[in-house]
């Protein structure tokens, strides 16, 4: 029986954090585009693609074109404690 040697055993695998970095776009959230503050009336799905509607624009605006900082988010269940009593 010939066992394998350290350099050809496959690495142990990476474990994921649950958290990551995302902009979250929903109404009311400040965001700055071409250097002027805006704030976001809607967000819509259209055709596979996310249009932000700005408040006093009547035209949608593709999400890269605005910065917002990150949101962080989590993968992991985290359920809310129970606050009230039967």
């Amino acid at each position: 029986m010939q066992l394998a040697s350290p350099e050809v055993a496959a690495p142990p695998p990476t474990t994921r954090s649950g958290l990551f970095h995302m902009p979250l776009f929903r109404p009311g959230t400040e965001v700055t585009q071409n250097g002027r503050r805006e704030v976001v009336s809607h967000v819509i799905l259209r055709r596979r693609e996310l249009m932000i509607y700005l408040q006093g624009h009547d035209d949608p605006v593709k999400p890269h074109t605005l910065q917002l900082s990150p949101t962080l988010f989590t993968t992991e269940r985290r359920p809310e404690p129970l606050t009230w009593f039967l």
